[in-house]
């Protein structure tokens, strides 16, 4: 991002002031890093990992001269001090200096680095410098771009570099191949501008997966924001997927971003400059969770004050992408059992052990990921949880199933560990859940001191995506007031009809059908007047502006989007006023209570949970068998989900060939599988789970598509092995 305004210098006292904020702050958030993460102005950082430490390389001390910081733990940053000077250490540009990349190969490190709208490189033994400038321009005119900026540099697993650069005037995308000097080319320039590019790109590789994400709008207002577009090379083309990044509230020019992975680990982080309260002097340097979903693709990133907590890069892997509402099978490492509720019970305080592996209900645990990064492990159907009794530290406390009571007793740390295992860790106590004795079922299951033998590993097998079932009727329950509901006021069928809390009553006022309208937006429909819909009046973004139902118009002001909060609760953001959320006024609890918009305060007037009613599932289920007669039998497979492999009923008409083809969640063909000279009628065709080279793909998401009787069905399955 270009850097068009000077800096303002930060004196002692502004430091201070900011080390104590700091020092308040990370005491509250108990070893978090806080955002900003330095002070002062520090656009456009890219953060690397270099030999045990975390580097940070902003735009710094003005438009001429670039500082490294460094971490042990993304917590505590150091200022390097300055590793190059455009007026000292440049001798074909002195102004404009902004956007430093630093990567490392050949025992050296490389700096590149927009000044005069040209990239320059320089080379360093350390990544804290001094940097050694080539004493020319690495590119200094394009055929595709006259904005020659933001270089980005990427080796991939083959070993070829790769450096990204270009954008705002023109707003275009340029790579060329580096040679393995690191200081020259070896390819010419191509164009390959994703949908949507402004500037400051950036890649990443997951599972095979190329994905570029890179600023669009104007660095210097609220329209800033990252979106991003994945392909299966590193040069394109690419699929557009969408905005990760955006102003949110008094949070606002969200952008020039980098992305980092923990070393080892599917865990990711999000580095990035921003405007706080409405400050537009400083672009301040921010870091939060990147978290991707199980169909390949990066979740939007929710953007906090706190940041993030302490992370050595040495550390146990974070429960990384476990899927916050699914459901889940915890199976017990070398036993092959099941964490199991006895007997199934519904009762407060029944004991938890470990069973056979028998698929009902008593064995399946729905996951919710806490604020403080803690989880929570609801039994199904009686929504108690994982408790340690009497939430005791001491080690061969019994663990039960108990009322859901918000206290750490019901708080779990994950840990990934190897062979995809995890290690749950009891809150503020460092006990393990643990199967006593390291025993086959039916054992006991306690909390342990950390001894890091089998008894303490446990494997999360996906069973169910949580999701928005489009179609469904929801019952809204705002978290400020239990007991009370969303509720159309006097049940009306009328235009401006007012919204508001009224205690649940199981009549048409309180349920809502919620449709999936496309681009992440929902409609919610009211069904005591179902041509209408909840409605921002006059598509407003004020704080304020109040909710009602309104004819169905199909305009902003009757979409939002549905936050997954990662506890049990949604906030709903209405598309015509970003950064606001729906508000129970003044977070009451009485009858009555107006809904209106309001700031992000991410609090409870602005949380609800959503209650699926069962008469929509009925509905649901009916809808599905009626698809059941009228489509080709080839388009439901079994079991889903699978472990090891799932069959695909097929019906012919005449004697032929049905063909079955697997997507990763990218939509990345895996396999296909023909099926030839089968005779007319019934068939079982079975896939192995493994892909065309025969390797077993990893839990998740996946697409089909079967082509039998000339027509074709597509659908989607779920690994669970």
């Amino acid at each position: 991002m270009q850097q068009r305004t000077t800096p303002c210098k930060y004196g002692l006292k502004h430091a201070m002031l900011w080390f104590l904020t700091t020092f308040l702050c990370s005491s509250a958030y108990a070893q978090f890093s806080g955002n900003p993460i330095v002070p002062g102005d520090h656009p456009d950082p890219e953060i690397r990992y270099f030999n045990g430490r975390y580097y940070m390389y902003p735009t710094n001390e003005g438009p001429n001269e670039f500082h490294a910081y460094s971490s042990a733990d993304l917590t505590n940053w150091r200022d390097e001090g300055a590793i190059f000077s455009l007026r000292k250490d440049c001798s074909w540009a002195n102004v404009n200096g902004w956007a430093p990349s630093v990567i490392q190969r050949n025992n050296k490190y490389y700096l590149y680095y927009t000044a005069e709208a040209k990239i320059g490189v320089a080379t360093s033994n350390s990544p804290t410098g001094p940097f050694v400038d080539a004493g020319q321009p690495l590119i200094g005119n394009d055929p595709y771009t006259n904005d020659i900026i933001d270089a980005m540099a990427f080796i991939d697993d083959d070993g070829q570099a790769y450096l990204y650069y270009g954008g705002s005037s023109g707003a275009r995308m340029v790579v060329r191949k580096l040679n393995p000097n690191m200081v020259s080319f070896a390819s010419g320039p191509s164009d390959i501008t994703p949908p949507n590019y402004t500037e400051a790109p950036f890649l990443v590789k997951r599972d095979g997966i190329y994905y570029i994400t890179y600023s669009n709008g104007a660095w210097y207002n609220e329209t800033y924001n990252v979106q991003y577009a994945t392909s299966s090379t590193p040069v394109g083309p690419w699929t557009y997927k969408g905005q990760i990044l955006s102003s949110e509230g008094n949070i606002d020019g969200p952008g020039h971003h980098s992305i980092l992975q923990i070393p080892g680990c599917d865990e990711y982080y999000i580095v990035y400059h921003r405007y706080n309260n409405g400050d537009r002097t400083k672009r301040t340097a921010n870091i939060d969770r990147l978290y991707f979903d199980t169909d390949a693709s990066i979740k939007r990133v929710v953007m906090t004050n706190s940041g993030v907590q302490a992370r050595l890069p040495n550390g146990p892997c974070s429960a990384g992408n476990i899927i916050s509402g699914a459901t889940y099978k915890l199976i017990h490492k070398g036993t092959n059992q099941a964490l199991n509720v006895a007997n199934n019970s519904t009762a407060p305080g029944a004991n938890v052990d470990q069973y056979n592996d028998n698929g009902n209900d008593a064995q399946r645990w729905i996951v919710t990921r806490e604020e403080d990064g803690h989880y929570k492990f609801r039994h199904k159907n009686t929504n108690q949880c994982l408790d340690v009794s009497g939430n005791s530290s001491a080690p061969g406390t019994n663990v039960i199933q108990y009322t859901d009571n918000g206290n750490d007793a019901q708080r779990w740390w994950m840990e990934a560990m190897s062979g995809g295992y995890h290690k749950l860790k009891h809150k503020n106590t460092d006990q393990c859940l643990d199967a006593a004795n390291n025993s086959a079922g039916p054992a006991n299951v306690i909390q342990y001191t950390d001894n890091g033998n089998n008894a303490q590993r446990w494997k999360l097998q996906l069973i169910a995506m949580p999701a928005i079932v489009s179609g469904g009727i929801y019952e809204l329950e705002p978290k400020c007031a239990p007991g009370k509901r969303l509720d159309v006021a006097g049940a009306q069928d009328a235009n401006g009809v007012n919204v508001l809390i009224y205690q649940q009553n199981n009549n048409a006022a309180q349920k809502w059908r919620i449709n999936d309208v496309g681009n992440g937006l929902y409609e919610l429909v009211p069904q005591c007047a179902p041509t209408r819909r909840l409605d921002v009046a006059g598509g407003s973004s004020n704080n304020g502006t109040n909710i009602g139902i309104y004819q169905s118009n199909a305009n902003i002001a009757q979409r939002f989007r549905i936050l997954d909060q990662g506890n049990g609760y949604y906030e709903l953001e209405p598309a015509c006023a970003l950064g606001k959320r729906l508000d129970v006024s003044g977070m009451r609890y009485q009858n009555a209570t107006n809904i209106h918009v309001w700031q992000d305060y991410s609090n409870d007037a602005q949380r609800f949970r959503l209650i699926l009613q069962p008469a929509s599932n009925a509905n649901l289920a009916e809808a599905s068998s009626h698809q059941l007669i009228t489509e080709e039998k080839a388009s439901h497979p079994f079991p889903n989900p699978f472990q090891r492999e799932v069959t695909f009923p097929a019906h012919l008409h005449a004697k032929g060939t049905v063909e079955v083809k697997i997507f990763d969640a990218a939509g990345k063909l895996i396999r296909t599988l023909r099926f030839n000279n089968l005779t007319e009628g019934d068939h079982q065709l079975t896939w192995d789970g493994k892909s065309a080279q025969g390797t077993s793909l990893r839990q998740g998401l996946y697409m089909y598509e079967t082509k039998a009787n000339g027509k074709t069905s597509k659908g989607k399955i779920i690994n669970q092995y």
